[in-house]
């Protein structure tokens, strides 16, 4: 369960252009919520939902968004 929400989080991190633990920071004011998640921490479903609240609410922009900026 852990290992997924990981992987989602890495790709929205990806494609946002910002690390782990910014995106920690921003949803739940928590750097090291990733780097304990992946060295075999856990983290309560409400965590999990904040963080994905936040990547629906501040979605990477799109490419044609970057080059006008």
């Amino acid at each position: 369960m852990t290992n997924d929400f990981t992987k989602e989080a890495k790709a929205y991190c990806e494609r946002r252009g910002i690390k782990l633990s910014t995106l920690g920071k921003y949803a739940v004011d928590d750097t090291s919520l990733f780097h304990r998640l992946m060295n075999g921490g856990r983290c309560f479903p409400e965590t999990m939902d904040k963080v994905r609240a936040y990547m629906a609410a501040n979605p990477p922009q799109k490419q044609t968004d970057r080059a006008a900026s």
